[in-house]
């Protein structure tokens, strides 16, 4: 190892160490306890970043979260300015101030615990305008007993109050939702980072304005192929693809919108992946997502179009390729990228949902602790009718916003509790060398073998298990 390797790893365990102590935990906790709806932890972030001017007293008090995020920016390279400008963003405040309540209650674990979900995924309402063959949710009309405005409210209430830093509208399709707007703007005034995942067929420019105008930051437009029959066909209308494609173009014609092309592939689309990467790179938007084809909802009958584990191997080879190229993200909610990404460059590493990132031995390391499959870990989804699951892809209810609060889900649920084990998991996922930064996919461990722990079939190293699965798909 260089002495270069050496010395990042001296001081990320000394931060470790530092941190994880039962004194610096303690310390945490007195901090970050709420008092008034904020904390003392938030008070001396505003004051690092020179927004507040705290009393003397409360300046001595906060002493110890100085050294602490000075010991961060010398662990992770960063210079002082860039620290000050990064948590004058009020989402990125909210996220120190979930990692270090996260650390207060439960140390410095392998994989990381979270004291509340990171990101929060919000099929907003069940009504769509299209009929995609792989759709996870059925969606088509609105479900009878979705929340009502004043319920959706209450909703981000506790979001914000819990410290979640994203807060992503999905579907259906949000944009069919008449008080969409009114849902993003609310969440927007509360500091949460706000995006949408739509199908783009209803992105014409006065839509895109009022997306800006509602505070939303990150959009992701679905589109499966460069060729529109393609598409067309997988989304069950004509004239998608088209209408689809201007709405790329609107919304990527707007400084205040950081646009993904998202593409879920399957056997259907396998073959145009470059061509669509292609694509989204023309239309100039930041980053393009290969989603993970989970066999749920409508997508149970097509399950013989899922990709065989050397196609996904394949596909995540491509992705690498396409990644290193530059100018654009390129990123899979496939947790096995994370693998491939090592094996590749010491410099790079995948964290499914969240992005790729290159730091050297420095992400190898955060990746220990943050990345494999996410669900229960770092998200979990509410339905349109406020039923919260692990993940948009897991259909299993752990509670409900009508009855219970979101923060006695997160911290008492048994179902998430198991998924925030590795040292569970079965077959080559339990063994793997890479089971912390991978762990394989969980929603599609729990589609194929009826069990989260399961391993995932899609991996290249569960090929045996894949093979079995195959035997009675396509009846062989």
């Amino acid at each position: 190892m260089k002495k270069d390797s050496v010395d990042d790893v001296s001081v990320f365990l000394a931060v470790e160490c530092s941190l994880g102590n039962l004194f610096s935990r303690f310390i945490i906790n007195i901090l970050s306890n709420k008092k008034n709806g904020t904390s003392l932890l938030e008070e001396a972030l505003l004051s690092y970043c020179d927004i507040n001017k705290p009393s003397l007293m409360k300046k001595l008090i906060t002493v110890p979260i100085y050294v602490l995020l000075g010991m961060g920016r010398t662990a992770f390279g960063a210079r002082k300015e860039e620290m000050h400008e990064f948590f004058s963003y009020p989402p990125a405040r909210r996220g120190l101030l979930n990692v270090m309540r996260s650390i207060g209650r439960y140390g410095i674990k392998r994989p990381f615990r979270l004291a509340s979900p990171f990101l929060v995924v919000w099929n907003y309402t069940s009504a769509c305008n299209l009929r995609c063959r792989h759709c996870y949710q059925s969606a088509a009309k609105p479900l009878p007993n979705e929340l009502s405005l004043e319920e959706k409210f209450a909703v981000i209430d506790q979001l914000a109050e819990y410290d979640v830093v994203a807060l992503a509208f999905s579907g259906g399709e949000p944009l069919m939702a008449p008080d969409f707007f009114e849902a993003a703007s609310y969440a927007s005034g509360k500091n949460l980072y706000v995006s949408l995942a739509t199908n783009g067929t209803l992105l014409n420019e006065e839509t895109v304005d009022r997306l800006v105008e509602s505070g939303v930051k990150y959009i992701e437009i679905s589109l499966d192929a460069a060729t529109p029959e393609i598409h067309d066909n997988f989304r069950g209308a004509a004239g998608a693809w088209n209408r689809a494609l201007q709405g790329i173009k609107n919304a990527a014609s707007r400084d205040e919108l950081f646009v993904c092309v998202a593409s879920t592939i399957t056997r259907h689309n396998f073959g145009e992946v470059n061509a669509l990467i292609k694509l989204a790179r023309e239309l100039g938007t930041e980053r393009f997502l290969a989603f993970n084809f989970i066999p749920t909802g409508k997508a149970v009958n097509i399950k013989d179009t899922d990709l065989t584990p050397a196609m996904r191997e394949e596909l995540l080879e491509i992705l690498y390729a396409q990644l290193k190229k530059g100018g654009m993200e390129v990123m899979t909610t496939a947790p096995q990228f994370a693998r491939i990404c090592m094996n590749n460059s010491k410099n790079t590493i995948s964290v499914a949902h969240f992005g790729t990132g290159e730091a050297g031995d420095r992400t190898h390391m955060l990746a220990e602790f943050i990345g494999g499959c996410g669900a229960g870990r770092l998200y979990c989804a509410i339905q349109p009718d406020g039923i919260v699951t692990p993940c948009v892809y897991i259909p299993i209810e752990i509670g409900n916003l009508r009855k219970n609060n979101l923060r006695d889900i997160w911290e008492n649920s048994v179902t998430l509790k198991a998924l925030r084990r590795r040292d569970n998991l079965l077959d080559n996922c339990g063994k793997c060398d890479f089971r912390n930064v991978c762990g394989g996919c969980r929603a599609r461990a729990y589609a194929y073998t009826g069990k989260l722990n399961g391993c995932d079939p899609g991996c290249i190293r569960n090929i045996a298990v894949y093979d079995k699965i195959a035997e009675k798909i396509f009846d062989r």
